[in-house]
């Protein structure tokens, strides 16, 4: 049975962008969906409450997204009364912290070390010691030999002309270089009690193949955890000041345990057949799906349990 239904609603959007929450503290949950509108501008932040039981919405909050949402979950960062939880959304390299249904916060993303040659070759462009073409030559090698390069390097090689490259150079050559990363997962993870209206922090995967543990009241990193790839699910249960698991689903098609302490993520390890489009962890078992139509489970130790096909028809 449907409890709430709107066939026009319009929205665009994925499960990790939906959820639901008492965020007015008076029972009556409300559905947050970050929109991603047509996936190049209109993106926005929704609050949808039901107009009855069983047919319709109404749209209670919108407010604008300046980027691509990757992540929407509710959290309780303060002791105040009400119990009102915060929203936060994961966007580019930022999370907007929303209370009260009103722009709180926001936290960027540490930056990241840019290589030294790259910086070196951009501050010689700085000073007129090359030319854009010899820039280009440079950059071009860099990235056939594997190096991770900034934003600002990768759009000048997509430039074909020589006088777009002049003048994107001249642009953005007294512009100090940095390299940012960007959100691709978002949790939670109760700090000192496991209560349901408990101080949570945030969890979130990033592009560059790391996990980071927010403190909820200060936003600063309490925790950095290195992976082997890029995360892009979470299942995380525990308390972050007594001990807690991370279950991360990578793209390389493996599944890692990230615990309290642990520094040996690859010890914690399951290798899957395809690359997973779902995590959930119940109880003491992991539930993955993955992109060839199967649903597989595994003990938090990775033995596995079972698994099976989930074929889909569309008719």
């Amino acid at each position: 049975m449907t409890a709430y239904h709107d066939p026009v609603a319009s929205l665009y959007t994925f499960s990790q962008c939906i959820t639901l929450s008492d965020i007015q503290a008076d029972g009556d949950w409300k559905l947050i969906v970050a929109d991603l509108g047509n996936g190049l501008y209109n993106m926005k932040l929704k609050v949808i409450k039901p107009k009855c039981l069983f047919i319709g919405t109404n749209l209670m909050s919108e407010n604008t997204i300046i980027d691509l949402p990757t992540g929407v979950v509710t959290f309780y960062m303060d002791s105040l009364e009400p119990r009102t939880p915060a929203i936060a959304v994961a966007s580019g390299p930022y999370i907007y912290v929303y209370k009260n249904l009103r722009p709180y916060f926001k936290f960027t993303l540490p930056t990241l070390e840019v290589n030294q040659i790259e910086q070196d070759v951009w501050n010689q462009i700085k000073e007129e010691k090359i030319n854009v073409y010899v820039l280009r030559d440079m950059l071009e090698g860099m990235r056939a030999e594997g190096v991770v390069l900034t934003v600002r390097s990768l759009r000048f090689l997509q430039l074909g002309d020589a006088g777009d490259m002049e003048n994107f150079a001249e642009m953005y050559k007294n512009t100090p270089i940095k390299r940012q990363t960007v959100i691709t997962c978002l949790s939670t993870l109760k700090k000192s009690v496991a209560d349901d209206d408990a101080i949570s922090c945030l969890v979130l995967g990033t592009e560059s193949k790391a996990v980071y543990v927010l403190d909820p009241e200060a936003f600063t990193v309490l925790t950095t955890m290195e992976l082997s790839s890029v995360p892009v699910f979470l299942s995380v249960t525990g308390l972050y000041d007594v001990e807690y698991r991370i279950v991360v689903a990578c793209r390389n098609g493996c599944i890692y345990t990230l615990k309290r302490g642990n520094t040996d993520t690859f010890k914690y390890c399951i290798e899957l057949n395809s690359q997973p489009v779902g995590l959930e962890r119940l109880n003491k078992t992991i539930y993955v799906g993955c992109m060839d139509e199967t649903l597989h489970c595994y003990t938090t130790k990775g033995k596995k349990l079972g698994s099976g096909s989930c074929h889909l028809n569309y008719t």
